[in-house]
């Protein structure tokens, strides 16, 4: 049980996430990474790739066929930045999320509390990291 995603924020997760790794694809270098970290209202999509190199907005004319991924990314995200990281950068994209309303919350609890292992069974959480290019 969940807080329903409404599907303009569904698609908006969609469009940021295939922008992010295609950029990461088209004009990075070496393996793609990506990961999603999800916390109470938002959902973070991190993008790794080996190219240094700033990603850049380009100024797309009505006719190009590319050229919008970023602005699109920054129409979208509540919040969107990149950062060197190793050999590589990251770039990183938060959507803002429903909030589970404190019912929703307990009835959550109460079902993740009764699914949970029995004592001596260990269980390797899920990852929620994707390995692209």
């Amino acid at each position: 049980m969940g807080v329903p995603m409404d599907d303009e924020t569904a698609d908006a997760i969609r469009l940021v996430v295939s922008e992010l790794i295609t950029n990461a694809v088209v004009h990075g270098k070496g393996p793609v990474t990506v990961a999603l970290y999800h916390q109470p209202g938002r959902l973070v999509i991190d993008v790794l790739d080996d190219n240094p190199s700033a990603p850049h907005t380009s100024c797309a004319q009505s006719d190009d066929e590319s050229g919008r991924g970023l602005a699109l990314v920054g129409l979208l995200a509540s919040r969107y930045a990149w950062e060197p990281s190793g050999y590589g950068k990251r770039i990183w994209a938060e959507i803002a999320l429903p909030m589970a309303a404190p019912a929703v919350r307990a009835a959550v609890l109460r079902r993740l509390f009764a699914l949970r292992p029995k004592r001596g069974i260990v269980t390797e959480p899920e990852s929620l990291t994707l390995a692209v290019a």
